[in-house]
């Protein structure tokens, strides 16, 4: 029985080691730049849905996509210039209700037409956005 173990085991690991042989890494929870919400207990879906478009709408943002079935908005991409950051950028946020509706998940994305993002520093209509839903939400 040892004679026939061992040279399995030898087998099973220089395959598993060779390449191509082996299956994708697991998922590391790199959430692609998904900034994530928790609604607070007494919050209904209504109600937090209702905050999150008021939010976005008091800040100039139209939207593209409003799907409020789905749990799901976009807007389109706002142009603003932003003199103490010397940049001009297009943002457009998208949100989507997840977890039964108890969890909001929100994406900017950003393109730079003059100048660059700064690590580290969002342009203060992104930034204002980001507090309210969080004081407003959590």
């Amino acid at each position: 029985m040892k004679r026939i173990l061992a040279p399995f085991l030898v087998f099973v690991a220089v395959f598993a080691f060779m390449p191509g042989c082996t299956g994708p890494l697991p998922d590391s929870g790199f959430d692609n730049g998904w900034i994530t919400f928790e609604v607070r207990d007494g919050l209904t879906y209504n109600e937090a849905w209702m905050i999150v478009v008021d939010a976005l709408l008091t800040r100039g943002y139209q939207f593209e996509t409003l799907s409020k079935d789905d749990g799901y908005m976009k807007t389109e991409y706002l142009h603003e210039t932003v003199e103490s950051q010397g940049v001009e950028v297009k943002t457009r946020i998208s949100v989507k209700f997840t977890y039964g509706r108890r969890t909001v998940r929100m994406k900017v994305d950003e393109e730079y037409i003059v100048g660059y993002k700064q690590p580290g520093v969002d342009i203060p209509r992104v930034a204002d956005l980001k507090v309210e839903l969080r004081d407003r939400l959590l």
